[in-house]
C-alpha cells in the first residue's frame, strides 16, 4: 500500500512533498517552513501527542511539564512562536533564586552574603566574577570549539575556580571532568545568564502544554498531516536517494524529501549506508526526571537547586511552584528531582520507581529537612536526552551527504548554543529554509525569526 504525503490536486502539477520523521519541536518548525511555502508535508511522530521532551503529564486535571522548562528572554525563537500562537502576552517574568548545596550547606551566589560564604578563596571569588562578567558580553563561543571548558574556565577564571565548582557543574551534566566538555558549550551556556536573569511562564497554565497546543494548531491550519502513534521500521534506499518511510503496519510514505528530527542513533538504525560525516560520533545523554506535588511547606523558597555533592542522587532539585505559582493545585509544592546521566546504560537509569523515590526522598531531606512527603509521583526516563558536548564536538551537515533527500535538524546540529526549546525551533526553521532554497523556493520564516525582539517584559 502507497501513501502520499498529501493529496493533491488533479489540475496542475503537485507542489513537492516532504516526509518529517519526528514530531518534537525541530519536527514542528520544519512542517510549519515547508507548508508554509506550499509543500505538502506528513509529520510522523511514533508519540499519542506532538512536542516530544517539551511534552506534559497530567495529574487530577492538571498537567506540568515532563522536566523542568522555563523561558528565557533572550531566546527569540522561542519567544517567536509564543508570540504567533497568541500566548507571549499572557507570559510573565519573575527573577527567581538559584542555590547550590555542598555538604548540607546552600549557598546563593547571587547574592553577597550568599557568595561569600561560599567555600572558595576570596581571590578565587574575583577571578570567578571576572570569568562570569566576560560570559556574559560575548555572545560568539565558536573560537572555542576546538577547547575544553578546563581551558576556558583555568584562563578566565583560574585553576581554583575550576576546582571550586565547575568540575562538579560538568559533573552533574554529563558525568565528565571539565577536560572532556566543550568550552564553547560552557560559554554559551554561561552567557544565557540563567541563574541570574528572570524566567518566564505563563499563569494558570503549564507553558509547554500552551506551546505544544498552539503549535499544533498552526499545523493543521497550514495542511500538515500529522501521523501519531506511528512508527517508522525502515527507510527504503533507491538510487542514492530515501524512496519510502515503511511504517509498522506495512505502509510506504513516499515523498521528494525527508526531513530527519530524530536522534542520529535512531536515524541510523532506519537506514543502511547513510555515510554522512559525524552521524555516528554523536552521543547522548540520558535523562531521569521525577516531577511530584506535596502539601509540606518546602524552605528556603529556591526555583533552582544544584546538588553538587557527590553522594546526592538528584543533580537538581526544581520548585517549579516557586517560577509558576499558580501550577497545579492550589496549596500544592510541585517538585522536580533531575539527574542527567552520560548514557542510559549507568544502572541508575534501570533502577525502579521504588528505589529512585528512596534515593531523592533522602536527597530531599538532606537539602531541605523534613520527609517530601509526595501525594503523587511521575517518573520520566528520556534514554537519549541531549548530545554530549564534548571537546571537538562538531555539527553535522545539514544535509546528507550520501542520500541527496535527506535533512537533518535537531539539538544535535545547534553547537554551541545551550539545547533548549528555542534552538530546537531554530534548528527546524533553518532546515526547512535550507531544504526550500535546494528546491529554488524561499521563505520568511527565518528571516522573522532571527530579527524578532521582546517588546516587554511584565513582572507577576
Amino acid at each position: 500500500m502507497t501513501g502520499s504525503a498529501a493529496n493533491s490536486t488533479s489540475s496542475s502539477p503537485p507542489s513537492p512533498s516532504a516526509v518529517v520523521l519526528g514530531g518534537g519541536l525541530s519536527g514542528i518548525a520544519a512542517a510549519l517552513t515547508l507548508a508554509g511555502a506550499g509543500l505538502r508535508v506528513t509529520v510522523v511522530e511514533r508519540g499519542a501527542s506532538l512536542g516530544g521532551l517539551a511534552g506534559s503529564l497530567e495529574q487530577d486535571g492538571h498537567f506540568y511539564p515532563l522536566g523542568y522548562h522555563h523561558i528565557l528572554h533572550r531566546d527569540r525563537r522561542l519567544l517567536y512562536f509564543l508570540d504567533r500562537i497568541g500566548a507571549l502576552p499572557r507570559v510573565r517574568w519573575r527573577r527567581i533564586r538559584m542555590r547550590f548545596e555542598r555538604g548540607g550547606e546552600l549557598y546563593e551566589l547571587g547574592t553577597p552574603g550568599g557568595f561569600l560564604r561560599f567555600p572558595m578563596r576570596m581571590s578565587d571569588k574575583l577571578r570567578f566574577t571576572r570569568l562570569m562578567l566576560t560570559a556574559f558580553t560575548r555572545k560568539d563561543w565558536s573560537a572555542w570549539q576546538d577547547r575544553s571548558a578546563a581551558e576556558l574556565v583555568n584562563e578566565l577564571g583560574g585553576p581554583g575556580v575550576r576546582m571550586g565548582l565547575f568540575e562538579d557543574l560538568t559533573r552533574l551534566k554529563f558525568e565528565l571532568p571539565c577536560s572532556e566538555v566543550s568550552g564553547a558549550w560552557l560559554g554559551a551556556r554561561l552567557h544565557f545568564r540563567e541563574g541570574s536573569a528572570p524566567l518566564g511562564y505563563i499563569p494558570g497554565a503549564n507553558w509547554t502544554k500552551v506551546l505544544c497546543d498552539g503549535l499544533a494548531r498552526l499545523l493543521a491550519d497550514t495542511g500538515v498531516r500529522v501521523l501519531l502513534r506511528t512508527d517508522v521500521t525502515c527507510l527504503r534506499v533507491a538510487e542514492g536517494r530515501i524512496s519510502a518511510a515503511e511504517l509498522s503496519d506495512g505502509r510506504l510514505l513516499d515523498a521528494d524529501a525527508f526531513v530527519s528530527t530524530v536522534p542520529t542513533e535512531v536515524y541510523r538504525t532506519l537506514v543502511v549506508g547513510d555515510d554522512t560525516p559525524v552521524l555516528p560520533d554523536i552521543r547522548y545523554s540520558a535523562l531521569i526526571s521525577v516531577v511530584c506535588a506535596t502539601r509540606r511547606p518546602v524552605p528556603p523558597k529556591a526555583y533552582w537547586t544544584n546538588l553538587v555533592s557527590p553522594e546526592r542522587t538528584a543533580g537538581a532539585i526544581f520548585l517549579l511552584s516557586e517560577l509558576n505559582p499558580t501550577i497545579g493545585r492550589p496549596g500544592d509544592a510541585c517538585v522536580n528531582f533531575v539527574t542527567h546521566l552520560q548514557s542510559r546504560d549507568r544502572p541508575l537509569f534501570h533502577e525502579s520507581e521504588e528505589g529512585l523515590m528512596a534515593r531523592y526522598r533522602a536527597d530531599f531531606s538532606a537539602v531541605f529537612g523534613g520527609d517530601l512527603d509526595p501525594l503523587w509521583t511521575r517518573v520520566t526516563r528520556v534514554p537519549m536526552y541531549s548530545p554530549v558536548f564534548v571537546r571537538h564536538y562538531r555539527n553535522p551537515p545539514i544535509r546528507s551527504t550520501t542520500l541527496s533527500n535527506v535533512w537533518f535538524a535537531g539539538n544535535y546540529r545547534t553547537f554551541p548554543s545551550i539545547g533548549s526549546t528555542g534552538t530546537a525551533l531554530g534548528s527546524g526553521v533553518e532546515t526547512g529554509a535550507a531544504l526550500l532554497a535546494a528546491l529554488g523556493r524561499s521563505t520568511p520564516l527565518a528571516d522573522a525569526v532571527a530579527r524578532y525582539r521582546l517588546e516587554a517584559m511584565p513582572r507577576d
